[in-house]
């Protein structure tokens, strides 16, 4: 079992964009779960990502540190996703029943 001191150790261990993506939604669904706890103590909160595999521990002072951290990763996860499937942008008349 590897054990990471950084979610930026895991994700680094990936050999593609995919992977990398991957590792990503399993570090955003642990900072998740640890927002869920820091809102209800708002106190120190850990974060541990343990798939078998693979832990990471990282430790939070307030829900509002995790929540950024969510939105960082789920930028980087987006960036990576434009990377693979292309970035697009698609118009539609407000008129229509899309």
């Amino acid at each position: 079992m590897a054990e990471y001191e950084t979610a930026y150790a895991y994700i680094e261990t990936a050999t593609s964009l995919k992977q990398k993506v991957a590792c990503i939604d399993l570090v955003i669904d642990g900072l998740l779960n640890s927002a869920l706890k820091a809102v209800e103590n708002e106190d120190i909160s850990e974060y541990w990502l343990d798939d078998g595999q693979t832990k990471i521990k990282t430790v939070y002072r307030s829900a509002n540190g995790v929540m950024e951290s969510i939105k960082g990763f789920e930028k980087i996860r987006n960036i990576y996703l434009n990377r693979i499937n292309g970035f697009s942008v698609q118009l539609i008349d407000k008129n229509s029943n899309l």
